[in-house]
Parts: structure tokens; C-alpha cells; sequence
């Protein structure tokens, strides 16, 4: 795997995505409780973030839990939320003396989330937010069609009459961020599920069977060497 050779190749996307799908399924293929499963993903998560760090690309987007995810049961959505806290611990922990910023996209003011919780994002995003280099932007109670309500609710606060894109993604989450360029969803199901709706429009997508505990790197070099093989036209003439 020659990381070098591939970080100076001028195909690499900037930006990429995981919807980190399948920790459920990984648990029970292995007789084990769901919990186990989330916690393997988060694992899996961390190695990832700096794997992906380490191959130059700007921004990672990672679809941790969605506003759907409010519906499961009410032991397993505590779980994730000691999990979120737990890796809002470690984000301070780990990234604040390095040129990393810390984005959470999507609801930090709903009071079902944990107040720690909700108090350590908000902490970690100003702490960050004047980093310019690698960006991990973590979705988390987030939905595409709720952002995109959001920013038009936000505009009609301003008395706008009429917008254009760019005055529109000023009011995303994602306004800092670079265009989403590839995302990958593992588990193998091929569904949107309400990730990025508005970012995503240009994007490629990969689906890989692989639940996401299991996603290696070597899974994501395969993935990002697939998605360095396509031709990218949004709308126009291959010349």
C-alpha cells in the first residue's frame, strides 16, 4: 500500500463520507448484544479518522446517528449517547493541539440529547474552530431534509425574497466544508437514509457488503481506488 503515491495522486477526493451502517448485524452474526456491535463501529471509527487523516484527504463527514434513530430502543439510543460523550472526551483529548477542526452537524439544542453531551459539542467547536487543516465533521441527531428545513426557516427569519445556491449553503452545516465527493455506506444496503441530502447531489456513492466493525483500511484503499476510476462529469460532455 503506498500511502504516498496515492496522497499526491490528483483524483483523490477531498471530501468523503461514511455512513457507518451494520453494527447491529455485525453483533448478532457473532451472538452478541447490539451495544457490542456500537462499540466495535466506534472503535473502527477512531482508526478510520486518522487513517483518513494520514491520506491527505481535507474533510471527512460521518453519519453517526440520525434524527430516524430517535425510533430504537430507548437502552440502545442511551448507549450510542454515552458513546457520542465518550468520543467528545476524546476529541479534546487528542485534537486540540493539532491542526484538526470539530464539526457536529445537526441538532446540538434538542433537550432528548444528554445535556453533557449536547455542552461538550458546542465546547469542542469553538475550541476548534479557528483550525484550518483536517476537518471531521461528525452527524449526529442529523437529517438531510431536516438541515435543508432548517436553512430555509433560517432565510425567512432574514425576510429573504430570493436565494441563490450560494446563500443557501452558507446556512448548512457543512458551509465551511469542502463538496462532498464520495461516500461510502457499508452493510451493503443502497439507501440514501436522509445523509447530506443537499451535499450529496454530485457525489459518488460505494456500497460495500462489508458491515462497518469490519471495514479496514485496506477496504477503504480499494474503495477510494474505485472511486478514483470513474469519470466524473456532473452533467456534462466527457471530452
Amino acid at each position: 500500500m503506498n500511502i504516498e503515491k496515492l496522497k499526491a495522486d490528483p483524483r483523490m477526493p477531498k471530501h468523503i463520507a461514511f455512513i457507518v451502517d451494520g453494527n447491529g448485524r455485525w453483533a448478532k452474526k457473532r451472538h452478541l448484544i447490539r451495544s457490542l456491535g456500537h462499540k466495535a463501529g466506534f472503535d473502527n471509527l477512531k482508526q478510520q479518522i486518522e487513517f483518513v487523516e494520514t491520506l491527505g484527504i481535507k474533510n471527512l463527514s460521518m453519519f453517526c446517528f440520525s434524527c430516524e434513530n430517535w425510533k430504537r430502543p430507548q437502552d440502545e439510543v442511551d448507549y450510542l449517547m454515552d458513546l457520542f460523550n465518550q468520543m467528545l472526551d476524546e476529541f479534546k483529548r487528542d485534537y486540540l493541539d493539532r491542526d484538526i477542526r470539530v464539526i457536529i452537524s445537526g441538532d446540538m439544542n434538542d433537550e432528548r440529547i444528554p445535556a453533557e453531551v449536547r455542552t461538550k459539542a458546542k465546547e469542542i467547536m469553538a475550541l476548534t474552530s479557528h483550525k484550518t487543516g483536517f476537518v471531521i465533521n461528525a452527524c449526529i441527531n442529523y437529517g438531510g431534509r431536516q438541515e435543508i428545513l432548517k436553512v430555509a426557516n433560517e432565510l425567512l427569519k432574514e425576510g429573504a425574497q430570493k436565494v441563490d445556491e450560494k446563500t443557501f449553503e452558507k446556512h448548512l452545516y457543512t458551509a465551511d466544508l469542502l463538496p462532498l465527493d464520495f461516500v461510502i455506506r457499508t452493510s451493503g444496503e443502497q439507501r440514501l437514509s436522509n445523509f447530506m441530502t443537499w451535499q450529496s447531489t454530485y457525489s459518488e456513492w460505494y456500497f460495500p457488503k462489508t458491515f462497518w466493525p469490519s471495514f479496514t483500511k485496506k477496504d477503504l484503499i480499494k474503495a477510494l481506488k474505485v472511486y478514483m476510476k470513474r469519470d466524473r462529469r456532473f452533467g456534462a460532455i466527457k471530452k
